[in-house]
């Protein structure tokens, strides 16, 4: 009766305190640990992050696989699993292989002896793909072709929601560690005063598919998170390891890290309008008619509204995942949270959004020396002569350079 009530007025059932405390010292721990690690990730930069990305995306569909995972039926048919690894590399191979492409712009001569491959990356990759096709249309066989369509299925989905998705993350770091670094930040922030919120304040259900997230927990994590990101943009902006591109894989923390800027992380000042001013004298006894603010740090507003807002749906939509296959959690990995899913099932969608958003309203048109140099590599060497002399021409009668000696004729 009492459940039933609760049910009807909207209110949380209140679990055993003694194991809801056990629960949150366990989930506080490794909490901890974990970012813990994550720090240690992205101060020994890049590659490692990209390390740590990697393997997240391998332990994540492995999770997801496992779900659709029919032991019996498996035995008949041996190469499923190893189809569903070989498709992961296909697509690995072909994301990775542009990332590392793009790394090597900054090391023209060796780009130059490993162009042949660069040039036919994508006809390599579909041509990997098409093979793991054959390889399956090959294996089909009677009375399991609904079980192994379904798998086939299964496995695409995985690789455009899991591997695809968190592809956007290798895709921030090389536009500056900051764009990688805060949007998961706003997401853990989020995800832990949520989870306080809701922990000491929650009493009415949020959405039925997740039963514990809450109301209180919801519009608290949100608040707590805008004042976090707000904030905290504005201590990390002066930090060029953080906001510089990466100038190549192996800088860490303690590199000295150079470059110009993108004018958002520049301190601007901003008029305050006249009511605020007149209620700022009243409260303040001060008159304040201009403030000091860094751009980045209203684009973080709109940042951080995504990760309170909308971001938590990708919960949401994780928990109708295990709903359907009737599971508690994606795994056991991490105690107190479940799988590695379980954790970032927010990144994800997180990540496609900021980068989408970077990209739309931030990212500066540059032309950079690696990419005017790598379509220098694909001309003929006619052609490529002949840009060296327009070129060397150019610079001379514009006074750019003092009069050169050619030795190419």
């Amino acid at each position: 009766v009492t459940e039933v009530a609760n049910t009807a007025s909207g209110t949380v059932p209140q679990d055993d305190s003694k194991k809801r405390w056990k629960n949150w010292r366990q989930r506080t721990i490794f909490t901890f640990l974990m970012i813990g690690g994550f720090f240690t990730f992205i101060a020994l930069g890049p590659l490692s992050i990209m390390l740590m990305v990697l393997c997240l995306q391998v332990m994540i569909y492995r999770e997801v696989i496992s779900l659709s995972s029919v032991p019996k039926k498996e035995r008949d048919l041996p190469w499923s699993r190893a189809m569903n690894v070989y498709f992961l590399g296909c697509l690995e191979y072909y994301l990775y292989g542009q990332n590392i492409h793009r790394a090597l712009k900054r090391h023209p001569w060796l780009e130059a002896h490993l162009q042949p491959v660069f040039a036919h990356h994508t006809f390599i990759s579909f041509s990997m793909y098409l093979l793991g096709f054959v390889w399956f249309v090959s294996t089909l066989r009677k009375g399991y072709y609904r079980f192994q369509m379904g798998q086939f299925a299964w496995t695409h989905m995985a690789l455009a929601l899991v591997v695809m998705q968190s592809q956007f993350m290798i895709e921030n770091i090389f536009e500056g560690i900051f764009w990688f670094f805060l949007p998961i930040a706003l997401v853990i922030v989020n995800d832990i005063f949520a989870y306080v919120f809701g922990f000491f304040f929650g009493r009415h259900q949020l959405i039925e598919l997740s039963p514990k997230k809450t109301w209180e927990g919801y519009i608290g994590g949100g608040l707590t998170t805008m004042v976090f990101g707000f904030v905290f943009t504005a201590l990390l902006s002066d930090w060029k390891f953080m906001v510089c591109a990466p100038p190549n894989l192996h800088m860490t923390v303690f590199s000295d890290v150079q470059c110009d800027v993108n004018p958002v992380f520049v301190p601007r000042d901003y008029r305050v309008p006249s009511a605020v001013t007149a209620i700022l004298s009243t409260v303040l006894h001060k008159t304040i008619t201009t403030v000091t603010i860094r751009p980045v740090q209203f684009h973080s507003l709109a940042i951080s509204a995504f990760a309170s807002l909308i971001a938590p749906f990708g919960g949401f939509f994780a928990s109708g995942v295990k709903r359907a296959f009737n599971i508690k959690d994606f795994g056991n990995s991490i105690p107190g949270h479940g799988g590695v899913t379980d954790r970032f099932d927010c990144q994800f969608i997180m990540a496609a959004f900021s980068h989408t958003y970077f990209t739309s309203f931030i990212k500066l048109s540059t032309v950079t020396v690696g990419a005017v140099f790598s379509s220098f590599l694909v001309l003929n060497p006619e052609k490529q002569i002949e840009l060296y002399h327009s070129i060397q021409e150019y610079l001379q009668t514009s006074g750019s350079v003092a009069s050169i000696v050619s030795p190419i004729s």
